[in-house]
C-alpha cells in the first residue's frame, strides 16, 4: 500500500489578556481528573513494543475504548522520544473510514499551533475524526517530560507557522539519504494564519486595523511606530549585531535584539509577560483577535476539557491520572522564537481565514511577495480565482491564487480558527488539495 503523506495545520496565534495573542482559545487551566471513584487505568507506551519489533501487539494496545456512543476505530497512547529526560509523545490517530479502490487513503498529520496548543483541540474543535493529532511539544497537551532540557527552544521544535516547514524540509531532507532506512512519501503540507517572517508581517498590522476599523489614526499611528521598531531590531538580530546598549521601552529593559521584538509584539497585541493590558486591549476593549466580528472567544472552546477530565475517558484513551497541561512551559521557552523567520522554507497551501487579525491576509501577502522561489514572478502576476464549492453556489467560499503546485487561499467568513468558523469551505479546501483536482 502507498501511503500519502500531508502536514496539514492551523496556527493558533491568538490571544487574550490572561494568556495574550498566542494561545488565547486554549483554557487557562484545565480542570483536573475528576474524583468518582472510577479507575482511570495507566498511561499506554508504546515504544517497548516498538523497540523489540511487537507492532500487533503495540496495535492492540493503542485501540481506544469503551466510549459511550463511539464506534469509529481510533488508536493512542505515547511514544517515548528521549529516555534521559523521560520526554514522552502524546497522539491519537484515527484511520480512514473508507480507503478508495488502490488502497491509498491519505495520511493527514495535525499540528497545533499557539506554541503550546494542544492538538486535542483541534481534535474537538475544528475538525472531528480524520487525522492523526499529535501533541509534539512535551508540556502541551499530555505530552510530557520530566526535566527542563526536554522543552522546545527553537524554530525546529516551536510552533506551526515554523514547526510545519520544519517538520516537513527535514522529511525531504532525509528522504535524499540514500542511506536511508525509511522513505516518507510526503506530498504536500499546509499552513493556516501562519507566524512565518515578522519582518516583513509585523509591518502590516497598524494600516490592516486601521482599515478594518479597530483603529483610528493617532492608534494606527502609535502602533506602527513601535511594529517598525520590533522590525528594526529583527534586521539588526539579522545581520549579528550586538547591542551595544540597554534598550528600553514600555517598561522593559533588554540587551538584546531578539527580547526587543518580543517585548514590542507583547506590548502592542500578545500581553503574556507586559506587565499590563496590550495596547490593542487598551484601544478597542475586545480580546478576540482571531475572529474580528467577535468581542470574546466562543465558550464551547472550552468544552472538551471537561471530557478529558472524566476518568472513563482517560482510561479509554490511555494516559491515565497525566496532567493535561496548558502549554504555558512550553511558550515561555520558546517565546524568543517568535521573532525569528522561516523564510528559507515555503509550503505547498498557505491559507488564511480572511476575519483573522493576530495572521491577517495583509500579513501573508506581504511574506509571500518577498520568499525567494523559482515560481515567484509568476506569483506575483498570477490571476485570482474565486472559488465556490459547488460551481451552482451562489456564496463565494474564498479566493485562490496558484502557481504549479503552491497555493494561496483566502477563505471568506472565517478567521483564524477557520475549520470553526467555516467547516464546510475548509473541508471542501483541504480535499481539494489533497486530491490535487484545484479550485
Amino acid at each position: 500500500m502507498r501511503v500519502q503523506f500531508f502536514l496539514s495545520v492551523i496556527v493558533l496565534v491568538c490571544g487574550s489578556e490572561a494568556k495574550g495573542a498566542l494561545r488565547g482559545m486554549f483554557p487557562d487551566k484545565h480542570p483536573p481528573m475528576l474524583q468518582n471513584g472510577v479507575d482511570p487505568g495507566q498511561p499506554v507506551f508504546l515504544t517497548p513494543y516498538v523497540e523489540k519489533g511487537q507492532f500487533d501487539q503495540a496495535q492492540k494496545a493503542s485501540k481506544v475504548g469503551p466510549i459511550p456512543g463511539v464506534t469509529q476505530d481510533s488508536y493512542a497512547g505515547f511514544f517515548t522520544v528521549n529516555k534521559t529526560t523521560n520526554s514522552n509523545m502524546y497522539f491519537w490517530f484515527f484511520p480512514a473510514q473508507t480507503s478508495p479502490s488502490n488502497g491509498s487513503a491519505p495520511v493527514l498529520l495535525w499540528l497545533q499551533g499557539g506554541p503550546g496548543g494542544s492538538s486535542l483541540f483541534g481534535l474537538f474543535v475544528e475538525n472531528g475524526p480524520y487525522l492523526i493529532n499529535k501533541d509534539i511539544k512535551f508540556g502541551t497537551g499530555f505530552s510530557f517530560t520530566d526535566k527542563d532540557e526536554g522543552y522546545a527552544t527553537n524554530e525546529e521544535d516551536s510552533y506551526a507557522g515554523k514547526y510545519v516547514p520544519a517538520i516537513s524540509y527535514k522529511i525531504h531532507m532525509e528522504n535524499q539519504n540514500p542511506f536511508k532506512k525509511l522513505n516518507i512519501n510526503l506530498q504536500g503540507l499546509a499552513i493556516g494564519d501562519g507566524l512565518c517572517d515578522p519582518e516583513t508581517m509585523m509591518p502590516q498590522y497598524a494600516d490592516f486595523m486601521f482599515q478594518i476599523g479597530m483603529l483610528d489614526e493617532t492608534q494606527r499611528d502609535y502602533f506602527q511606530k513601535y511594529a517598525m521598531q520590533a522590525t528594526t531590531f529583527f534586521i539588526i538580530s539579522y545581520l549579528k549585531a550586538k547591542a551595544a546598549t540597554y534598550i528600553t521601552l514600555a517598561g522593559y529593559k533588554t540587551t538584546t535584539t531578539s527580547c526587543a521584538q518580543r517585548c514590542i509584539f507583547d506590548m502592542l497585541l500578545n500581553g503574556d509577560l507586559y506587565p499590563y493590558k496590550p495596547y490593542f486591549y487598551n484601544v478597542t476593549n475586545t480580546n478576540n483577535y482571531y475572529n474580528f466580528l467577535l468581542t470574546e472567544p466562543p465558550a464551547d472552546f472550552d468544552y472538551y476539557a471537561t471530557a478529558l477530565a472524566d476518568p472513563m475517558i482517560r482510561r479509554a484513551i490511555h494516559v491515565g491520572n497525566l496532567t493535561y497541561h496548558s502549554g504555558e512551559q512550553v511558550e515561555k521557552h520558546i517565546i524568543n522564537d517568535i521573532m525569528d523567520t522561516v523564510k528559507p522554507w515555503v509550503a505547498v497551501m498557505m491559507y488564511t481565514g480572511q476575519l483573522d487579525i493576530i495572521v491577517a491576509i495583509p500579513l501573508t501577502e506581504a511574506f509571500l511577495q518577498t520568499v525567494q522561489w523559482s515560481g515567484l514572478d509568476r506569483y506575483k502576476s498570477a490571476d485570482r480565482m474565486i472559488w465556490r464549492i459547488n460551481d451552482s453556489d451562489k456564496e463565494v467560499a474564498g479566493y485562490v491564487r496558484q502557481v504549479d503546485n503552491f497555493y494561496q487561499v483566502i477563505v471568506r467568513g472565517g478567521g483564524h480558527i477557520l475549520p470553526y468558523d467555516q467547516p464546510a469551505r475548509s473541508f471542501d479546501m483541504i480535499t481539494r488539495f489533497i486530491s490535487n483536482t484545484g479550485f
